[in-house]
C-alpha cells in the first residue's frame, strides 16, 4: 500500500525515535511503499533546523535517507482553495499523485478535510 506522510510526522519521528511516529515510520518503510515530495522534504529540512535546532548537515542526512527509502512524486496540481491551509495542497497533491490508500498527518487542517474527490 502507498502512504504519504507529511513533514510534521517525518518530524516526530526523527525528534522522538521512541515515539508513535517513529514507529509508523519504520513500519511504513518495512511493510509499504512511502510516498513524499521534494515540498515535504524542504519542509522537513527547514522545520528541523529552524524550529528544532538540528544541524543542517544531520537534517540533510534525514532527507537524503528518505529520498532513498521512498518513492519520491511531484505533487499533483489541486485548487489552492481545496484546503483551509494553501500551504497544505502540496502535501495533499503529493498523495493525489502518487494515488496513496492514506495520507498521514497531524495536521489540523488536513484532518478536518477528511476526503479528497
Amino acid at each position: 500500500m502507498r502512504i504519504a506522510l507529511d513533514s510534521s510526522v517525518l518530524i516526530a519521528a526523527h525528534i522522538s525515535r521512541a515515539g508513535v511516529c517513529a514507529e509508523l515510520l519504520e513500519d511504513v518503510l518495512l511493510h509499504h511503499e512511502l510516498v513524499i515530495s521534494e515540498f515535504i522534504l524542504e519542509e522537513l529540512c527547514r522545520k528541523l533546523v529552524e524550529k528544532f535546532a538540528f544541524p543542517k548537515r544531520e537534517a540533510d542526512q534525514v532527507a537524503a535517507f528518505l529520498r532513498r527509502a521512498s518513492i519520491i512524486v511531484v505533487p499533483a496540481d489541486l485548487p489552492s482553495t481545496l484546503c483551509r491551509d494553501p500551504t497544505d495542497v502540496p502535501v495533499l497533491g503529493t498523495a493525489v499523485a502518487a494515488e496513496c490508500a492514506l495520507l498521514i498527518s497531524v495536521d489540523r487542517d488536513l484532518h478536518d478535510m477528511r476526503t479528497v474527490h
